[in-house]
């Protein structure tokens, strides 16, 4: 009798069902990221080989075994009571597999993981899944604000070209602009500018507004800066966003309001907590000298706004 397929045997996924340490899945302490990979299917070094593009034959036989990963995936975190962990596991087998070729099924795979860290309530791990979709959609986060930065010089450019204009009368840029440049050449589109606007912002956002739940419940200064931002793209980026059902767009609503004075008050108490380790440092430093951070005062002027230290002797006494 033939053995058990790697993908099916006892519905373990393939990447755990070797796996001595198999039973770090019964912790929710314990990252789903600890646990080593034993797949053997022998098309893995395939799919993260990106010197040679794949046969159409084998990106076929690939995405039939990724769409099973993630068919039975989908099964465990359907299911009563849900399987999140397996789930997750199964979804990880077809990212192993999956060539950069096939980035909508990595998108997906990535989004369905960070769904599951969501319902674990493992927050940080979510955030990175839910990043990594977004990377494979094309909308990450350093290209949309390098795009954004080069609009904002454009504006900045256009601007003062009409404040120039407007000192001159208009006349000259009125010339120039219907023959071309001073030089008679015509302005042509940067080809990074092409590129970028070839992105189609908010296709992903599944995986943005699953980033940023993930980033509000770590509830950090840091982590809900980031939240913040994901809810504002989420609430003005491209007409691709206008598909949000009516209930994700009140919920994000309802964050853009939430989130700015839970950040101003833990930003506030960050600093006043970081202040207060700077200050225990520089009292244990000072005290061989009989004085402390209390012998410091920063004064500031009113008319620079600039600060200074001053130094008191006596103080207290």
């Amino acid at each position: 009798m033939a053995s058990p397929s790697p993908s099916t045997a006892n519905g373990v996924p393939p990447n755990l069902l070797l796996n001595p340490r198999a039973h770090i899945l019964s912790s929710s302490e314990a990252p789903l990221s600890t646990v080593p990979s034993t797949n053997g299917f022998a098309a893995s070094s395939k799919a993260t080989d990106t010197s040679d593009p794949l046969a159409p034959e084998d990106e076929k036989s690939l995405l039939e075994q990724i769409l099973e990963h993630k068919s039975t995936g989908n099964t465990h975190f359907t299911s009563t009571p849900p399987d999140y962990e397996i789930a997750i596991s199964f979804y990880r087998s077809a990212l192993e597999i999956c060539p950069p070729s096939l980035a909508e099924h990595l998108t997906i795979l990535h989004a369905n993981i960070a769904a599951g860290f969501i319902k674990l309530e493992r927050w940080k791990e979510a955030e990175d899944a839910a990043t990594e979709s977004l990377k494979a959609s094309g909308e990450d986060d350093d290209l949309l604000r390098a795009r954004e930065a080069k609009q904002r010089m454009r504006e900045q450019k256009e601007r003062k070209e009409r404040e120039e204009a407007s000192k001159d009368g208009g006349k000259g840029k009125a010339i120039d602009s219907a023959v071309g440049n001073s030089e008679g050449r015509i302005e042509e589109l940067d080809d990074d500018e092409e590129e970028g606007n070839n992105v189609e912002w908010g296709k992903n956002w599944k995986a943005r507004l699953r980033r940023a739940k993930a980033r509000e419940m770590q509830n950090t200064w840091q982590s809900l800066s980031g939240a913040l931002e994901d809810y504002k793209i989420l609430s003005t980026r491209s007409i691709r966003y206008q598909a949000i059902p009516s209930l994700d767009h009140k919920a994000i609503q309802l964050a853009l309001t939430r989130i700015p004075p839970k950040l101003e008050d833990k930003k506030q108490k960050e600093v006043a907590e970081m202040m207060g380790k700077l200050k225990g440092l520089g009292d244990t430093i000072l005290k061989p000298f009989g004085l402390s951070t209390n012998n410091f005062q920063m004064v500031q002027d009113e008319k620079s706004g600039g600060y200074s230290l001053n130094f008191t002797q006596n103080l207290g006494k």
